[in-house]
């Protein structure tokens, strides 16, 4: 079985209203796929400050996978706090390996 390592660079434009910077929330694991297996997973993140002075817009990948696709930016629905973007992916042969 082989790995491709898949890395998130989280860059937060500065606010000076707020000084407190979002949490990213961890997958839980190592996220294993298979060729021609669909997968999905959400990327998480909890915004720390007052919602009337900084709001998250948007969760930027700015390397993407070929063949993945993001949603829009969602907030829970029982915590606005709170925000995710669902990655979809369909690993194909040609990115077997590193």
């Amino acid at each position: 079985m082989s790995s491709i390592p898949v890395q998130f660079l989280i860059y937060v434009l500065p606010d000076p209203t707020c000084s407190q910077l979002p949490i990213i929330l961890p997958l839980s694991g190592c996220l294993e796929v298979e060729v021609g297996v669909l997968v999905s997973f959400n990327l998480s993140a909890e915004n720390l400050c007052n919602p009337s002075v900084a709001t998250l817009s948007d969760i930027v990948v700015s390397s993407g996978i070929t063949g993945m696709t993001k949603s829009n930016l969602t907030s829970w629905p029982s915590n606005s706090s709170f925000s995710y973007v669902t990655f979809t992916w369909m690993p194909q042969e040609s990115q077997v390996g590193s």
